[in-house]
């Protein structure tokens, strides 16, 4: 146990105060010898003081702010790590193409933030972390059990951004996640995004060399228009003319990771994209989580209350008069 304020305990003396007053409450009388000795309100009154003294302690201790240790739990579940690395580009602000009933399709980051919530409810046992990316990455939540915390990341890696979309340092900083967290047994990094992105030599190579350290199994869905090329198209490119999605997709394919890539052109299947990894991911995982320290603090104000009350009580039982 320790305490955030030690300085509070300096005020202990105080305690004495109740032993040190004497009583003129009572019955005035002319000759002591014609009072019978009270021996019962003598008790009374030395335990009025003691349990005086013991709420002033119980406020100093409350002072003085003890804190308890906190707790390694070990946790054992079904589940993986996983990381959500999450398109924030403008373009995700569109609705899908088509029509639904003659009204517009939903937003792309809506249906993307709707679908995300209900994967992460399905997966109670799952520790997740979120980062979103535009232009640059953005830190989102670390890998945590925190359910609050994630949904709240997830909310924000879906808002508007700006017209760019640079994978290369989402990735980068989603797999940067994983650092100093006990590897559970499974581990997924899941990219979701409406487009490719060009990729330098030297960030293909930093992405290959984590991705392979950590063990992670890489899952990318592409959130896509009816009319751009598909990733699974039987066309050939040159290295030059591919489209950013397709040749991000082979220099995913070509790197020493477990890999498989969706198409999303609606939300029922990004629906089934998200269905398909949550059953790939379900693994016996375990994992430590820490109980926060316990602030005793609350427990000494609630003693104090009820050792007042128990005075008030027993002041109540007093006799006035004969």
């Amino acid at each position: 146990m320790t305490l955030l304020h030690p300085w509070a305990l300096l005020l202990l003396p105080i305690a004495t105060i109740p032993f040190l007053l004497k009583r003129n409450q009572g019955q005035v009388y002319s000759w002591l010898a014609m009072v019978p000795e009270d021996k019962a309100s003598d008790i009374a009154n030395f335990l009025i003081k003691v349990i005086s003294a013991l709420i002033l302690i119980s406020l100093v201790g409350a002072l003085a702010s003890p804190m308890g240790a906190p707790k390694k739990i070990v946790k054992v579940g079904k589940g993986a790590q996983t990381v959500f690395v999450i398109d924030r580009s403008v373009s995700m602000d569109q609705p899908f193409a088509g029509s639904i009933n003659g009204h517009v399709a939903e937003i792309k980051s809506a249906a993307t933030r709707r679908l995300i919530t209900k994967f992460i409810d399905a997966r109670p046992d799952d520790m997740m972390g979120v980062v979103g990316f535009s232009n640059f990455a953005l830190y989102g939540i670390k890998i945590t059990t925190r359910r609050d915390a994630i949904h709240s990341a997830i909310d924000a890696a879906t808002s508007p951004a700006i017209n760019q979309t640079n994978i290369g340092a989402g990735l980068i900083q989603g797999i940067s996640l994983f650092d100093n967290i006990q590897n559970s047994g499974s581990r997924a990094l899941i990219l979701l995004s409406d487009g490719g992105g060009k990729l330098s030599a030297a960030v293909k190579a930093r992405i290959q060399a984590l991705l392979a350290s950590r063990n992670l199994n890489l899952y990318w869905i592409v959130i896509r228009e009816p009319n751009d090329v598909s990733i699974f198209t039987d066309n050939t490119y040159s290295e030059d003319e591919a489209p950013d999605a397709v040749a991000l997709d082979k220099y995913f394919k070509s790197i020493n990771v477990k890999y498989k890539a969706f198409e999303a052109d609606n939300p029922s299947t990004l629906q089934s994209a998200l269905e398909d990894i949550d059953s790939k991911e379900k693994n016996i995982i375990q994992y430590s989580v820490y109980k926060p320290a316990h602030d005793y603090s609350t427990n000494l104000i609630t003693l104090a209350l009820i050792l007042s009350l128990l005075i008030l009580i027993i002041k109540n039982l007093r006799v006035y008069s004969w």
